[in-house]
């Protein structure tokens, strides 16, 4: 009898675990359309904005064109304007390397992209630093040649003694300076 019980427990154990490894193995049913419809109406996650660089970016061209020449501020002012362009040089500088780096990426994937279209092997550009690396580094080259540039010019057409060229230096430290709206 013992055995008997025990039997009989051991195939009903045995039993239960079939049918649960048999439900497991079975597809799930497809979602109900309602969902599938929340889904398709769910709105995508916004894109992580980018850092917009103050000043080296495709608007410095823009502001540097802005800028009179340092003829026009006057023979006091020359110093200011020579600043001027020392920032805007340094920032063009800056959005150049930037450029270059991304047309690099680009183009690496267009010939790793060749590669595989060719059966061919490709050795890919390592960077020495990541992209994250290099946007901090250079975000942080931008914003101190900004800063540094900026309050010596600030300083510079404080010190002008004649209140015309002052005031026109005082407008190419704002022009320079001010991110464009």
């Amino acid at each position: 009898m013992k055995y008997g019980i025990a039997l009989a427990t051991a195939l009903l154990l045995m039993s239960a675990t079939n049918i649960s490894a048999q439900e497991a193995n079975t597809l799930a049913p497809p979602p109900p359309p309602e969902l599938e419809e929340e889904k398709a109406e769910a709105a995508p996650a916004p894109e992580k904005k980018k850092k917009k660089l103050d000043h080296c970016g495709p608007q410095s061209a823009k502001t540097c064109d802005g800028l009179e020449s340092v003829a026009d501020l006057g023979v006091p002012a020359w110093k200011v304007g020579a600043m001027g362009a020392a920032l805007c040089s340094k920032s063009a500088a800056i959005e150049a390397t930037r450029k270059r780096r991304k047309d690099r990426i680009e183009y690496e994937e267009r010939l790793e992209e060749i590669a595989e279209d060719n059966e061919t092997e490709y050795t890919p550009w390592n960077p020495s630093e990541s992209n994250t690396e290099f946007a901090q580094r250079t975000s942080s080259e931008c914003e101190t040649n900004k800063t540094y540039w900026c309050d010596e010019m600030q300083l510079a057409a404080a010190e002008i003694s004649d209140p015309t060229a002052q005031a026109s230096a005082l407008s190419l430290v704002e022009t320079a300076c001010t991110p464009p709206k």
